[in-house]
């Protein structure tokens, strides 16, 4: 009979060491104790014993976890624009252009984007009642379905316009954050998903609807040129009524005062002569004025021929 083995329990320990090592590294390889959040992301727990973790939401850093037990799932939690779109190289898209009908009776499609992101602080209760497809369950057929909605009371010559484009994704954007899903914080409704902005890209209108529209455009700027045009002549005019009243009220004020003063007169004529002289000098040309004789024991009188066709004195006391 052979002799027992005295090394088999080291050998059976030392295999159970090494079985028990080998777990470990597999572990910390597949299911390592430490879970990592990017920035910019949030995580939610899921426990095998427990289900949803409520209340605990890991933000970016490293989170402890135990393999096999702990199950994170992790969201994007900044904001992201998600496209309708039938360009299907586009980031974030969502799906297709939206077709829309108009309350002028115009159906087309128009591009759409939609601007938002989870709602961190309470990014476990999404996770428990709609999951990480909340935009094919939720997005999705709300936006399509409220955008409708909107367009419907605006018309077609509205999504030329920029006041009327922005008064849509306004009430776009109220009615689709008042759709959303709410969960309670602090005893409060909040929507776990916020909605930030909807803006509207570029309609798609029918070829025939398209030239229509340009053409009531283009009518609409002419009549409102004409318009501009009418009230600057019409201001012109009133300019020109109001300066030619001025002037009319000078010369009566003027011939009033030089009936009552003989010597007015003669400052007047004086006044238009030196316009005259001045207007002849700057333009290098002869004085339009030459003195023809003197007269008077005090040589208060002087004849001047003003004009080549006629001569005008100007006699003083």
């Amino acid at each position: 009979m052979a002799a027992p083995d005295k090394q088999l329990p080291l050998r059976l320990l030392a295999g159970g060491l090494l079985g028990t090592g080998i777990v470990a590294v597999i572990l910390l390889l597949f299911h390592p104790f430490v879970y990592v959040t990017e920035p910019g992301n949030a995580t939610v727990m899921f426990n095998v014993f427990s289900g949803i973790e409520k209340g605990r939401v890991e933000r970016s850093g490293a989170t402890f976890v135990l393999p096999g037990i702990d199950g994170p799932t992790t969201y994007i939690v900044r904001t992201r624009v998600f496209q309708f779109t039938n360009d299907e190289r586009s980031p974030n898209r969502a799906g297709n252009a939206i077709s829309i009908n108009t309350a002028d009776g115009q159906a087309f499609f128009t591009d759409v984007f939609v601007a938002l992101k989870p709602n961190a602080a309470v990014l476990d209760q999404l996770h428990a009642t709609i999951g990480p497809r909340y935009m094919e369950n939720i997005i999705v057929p709300t936006v399509r379905s409220k955008v409708r909605d909107v367009a419907a009371s605006f018309s077609s010559a509205d999504f030329y316009k920029k006041e009327r484009r922005a008064e849509m994704e306004k009430k776009m954007t109220a009615l689709i954050s008042s759709e959303m899903p709410t969960g309670q914080l602090q005893q409060q409704k909040v929507p776990l998903i916020v909605i930030e902005d909807v803006y509207l890209g570029t309609a798609q209108f029918p070829e025939g609807l398209k030239a229509s529209l340009e053409q009531k455009q283009v009518a609409s700027i002419t009549a409102q040129t004409a318009a501009v045009k009418a009230q600057i002549q019409q201001k012109e005019t009133t300019r020109r009524l109001i300066l030619a009243a001025a002037n009319r009220k000078a010369i009566e004020l003027q011939g009033q005062a030089a009936a009552k003063n003989a010597k007015l007169a003669d400052l007047l004529f004086y006044e238009k002569l030196q316009d005259r002289i001045e207007a002849a000098r700057s333009q290098g040309g002869e004085m339009p004025i030459r003195v023809i004789r003197v007269e008077g024991s005090d040589k208060s009188t002087v004849f001047l021929n003003v004009d080549p066709q006629r001569a005008a004195a100007a006699g003083s006391p």
